[in-house]
């Protein structure tokens, strides 16, 4: 069990690293004398870019979430450990690869239109994030572990 949870905190802080790098790289270009090109937030560009981006939010967080919850009540049937660990595990890392992808592509394109809409996105991700931070009281409720102990 704790193995399982500590591969689960290395993605974990692996998506908020790589969130942190992009914004460190972004605020250097920022800063920086480079030349980069913008996506004016009222482009049609700039619309259908935001959209989809919302559009995925909208949808992928609340499937991941709801996705995994489903699953949780099918690993609880389970009897042998390793197989529920295994899948609890396959489930955790397939929701943050889903909500961390929102993250970081909320960074970059907080960049890159440089709209405050981006920078609420981001952080609705960030905080979809955060919800699905794994520890092993947490496993423990989603598996009902402490009625088979």
């Amino acid at each position: 069990m704790e193995r399982t949870i500590k591969n689960i905190n290395l993605l974990y802080y692996i998506v908020f690293m790589m969130t942190v790098v992009a914004a460190v790289i972004i605020f250097f270009l920022t800063f920086s004398n480079t030349r980069t090109t913008y996506i004016e937030e009222r482009s049609q560009t700039g619309i259908i870019l935001s959209s989809v981006y919302i559009l995925y939010l909208l949808i992928s967080i609340p499937y991941a979430l709801w996705s995994f919850h489903r699953k949780t009540k099918k690993w609880q049937l389970i009897q042998d450990d390793y197989l529920k660990f295994k899948a609890y595990e396959k489930g955790s890392l397939i929701r943050l690869y889903i909500i961390g992808i929102s993250l970081i592509a909320g960074v970059i394109l907080v960049y890159v239109m440089r709209s405050r809409s981006m920078i609420f996105c981001a952080a609705i991700a960030a905080i979809a994030l955060y919800f699905s931070k794994p520890t092993v009281n947490k496993m423990i409720k989603e598996l009902k572990l402490e009625e088979v102990e």
